[in-house]
C-alpha cells in the first residue's frame, strides 16, 4: 500500500476560556479518527486480512467526505480500490476508483493517476481487455519507472488475452527497452510478457522464462502473479509435448490460486465480531482460475491438508 500527501496526524490544541486548560478541537478528533482508520487498514492488509481492510478504508473514507477533504478521500479511495482487488473483487475496484475520482472532481481536485491503473487490473480481471488496455497504455508514460512498468504488464496480459497483436508488441517493446539494473519485479513482468511472445515459436524457452517469473514472484510473495506464471509454463510445456510436467505444473498453479480465493472468501474474525457485512460480490476470479487449471491438470486435490470432514 503507497500513501501519498501529509496529513496531521493531529491538530493544535486550542487554548479555551479563561482556565487556559487545553481543549481538543473538532478537526483534531476527526484527524486522529481518520489516521487510526488508515493504519488500521494498512496493518490488515499487510497481514492479508483485506475484509476488515476493506472496513477500515471505507471508514477513513467517509471520515474524509464529512471533513470536506478531498486529498484525504482521495488516499482512502486509493487504498480502499487496492484493497478489494486484493480481496478478489475487482468489479468492487472499479466502482470506488469512480467514486473516488468523482469525490475529487467535486472538490475541483485531480484524480491521482495512479487510479487508472488499478482500474486497468480490475478490467483485466474482469476479462473488460479494450477497457484495460486503453487505461494500461497510458500509464506507460509515466516518469515513474515502477508505474510505467506495471502498466506494461497489464497492457501485455489484455492484450494477450485480447488477442490485441499491436498493444502487446508495444508492451514487449516496453520491457524489451528497459536498461538494467532492474528490480526483482521488473525482471518477473519482463520474463512472462516475453515468454507469453514465444509461446507458439519456442514453447521450451517460454516455459523457461514463465518458470523464472514464477520464481522470483514466490521470492516477492506476489502468488497471484506466481500462480499465473506457472499456469503458462504449463500450457508451455504442453505445447512442447512434455504433458507430464505441463500437468504438474497446471497443479501447482491450481492449488496455489485455491488457496488465495479461499483466503479471499473467509471473513475475518473481527469483522464478524465489528457486525460488518462485506459484500464482496463473490471471489470467483480465483476460484476459476483454480478450477480451470486443476482441469488442465487431469484433476487434483485443490486443498490436500484439509482436515478431513467429520461423517
Amino acid at each position: 500500500m503507497r500513501r501519498v500527501g501529509s496529513l496531521a496526524l493531529l491538530a493544535s490544541l486550542l487554548l479555551a476560556g479563561c482556565g487556559g486548560g487545553a481543549v481538543e478541537a473538532p478537526s483534531a478528533r476527526d484527524d486522529a479518527a481518520w489516521d487510526q482508520a488508515m493504519t488500521a487498514g494498512q496493518d490488515s492488509f499487510e497481514l492479508g486480512r483485506y475484509s476488515v481492510a476493506i472496513t477500515q478504508y471505507r471508514k477513513a473514507a467517509d471520515l474524509a467526505l464529512l471533513r470536506d477533504d478531498g486529498v484525504a478521500a482521495s488516499e482512502a479511495g486509493y487504498d480502499l480500490a487496492v484493497s478489494q482487488l486484493a480481496g478478489d473483487d475487482p468489479a468492487a475496484a472499479v466502482k470506488t476508483v469512480q467514486t473516488t475520482r468523482q469525490a475529487a472532481t467535486v472538490r475541483g481536485q485531480t484524480a491521482r493517476p495512479e487510479f487508472d491503473l488499478i482500474e486497468a487490473a480490475a478490467r483485466y480481471r474482469l476479462k473488460q481487455y479494450p477497457q484495460a488496455i486503453a487505461l494500461a497504455s497510458g500509464g506507460m508514460a509515466s516518469t515513474d519507472t515502477a508505474y510505467a512498468a506495471r502498466s506494461a504488464l497489464v497492457l501485455g496480459l489484455a492484450a494477450d488475452a485480447g488477442q490485441d497483436a499491436p498493444s502487446f508488441q508495444k508492451a514487449l517493446a516496453y520491457f524489451n527497452g528497459l536498461k538494467p539494473p532492474l528490480s526483482r519485479t521488473e525482471q518477473a513482468d519482463k520474463a512472462e510478457i516475453q515468454a507469453r511472445a514465444v509461446l507458439a515459436s519456442s514453447p521450451v524457452q517460454a516455459e523457461q522464462l514463465a518458470e523464472q517469473a514464477a520464481s522470483l514472484r514466490r521470492d516477492d510473495a506476489s502468488y497471484r502473479d506466481m500462480s499465473r506464471a506457472l499456469a503458462l509454463a504449463g500450457q508451455a510445456a504442453e505445447r512442447s509435448g512434455d504433458h507430464q510436467k505441463a500437468a504438474s505444473l497446471w497443479a501447482r498453479a491450481a492449488q496455489s490460486a485455491s488457496m488465495q480465493a479461499n483466503s479471499a472468501n473467509t471473513v475475518d474474525a473481527a469483522t464478524v465480531t465489528q457486525g460488518s457485512s462485506l459484500l464482496r460480490g463473490g471471489a470467483t476470479t480465483a476460484e476459476s482460475d483454480a478450477a480451470q487449471w486443476a482441469h488442465l491438470a487431469g484433476g487434483v486435490s485443490l486443498h490436500p491438508f484439509a482436515e478431513p470432514k467429520k461423517q
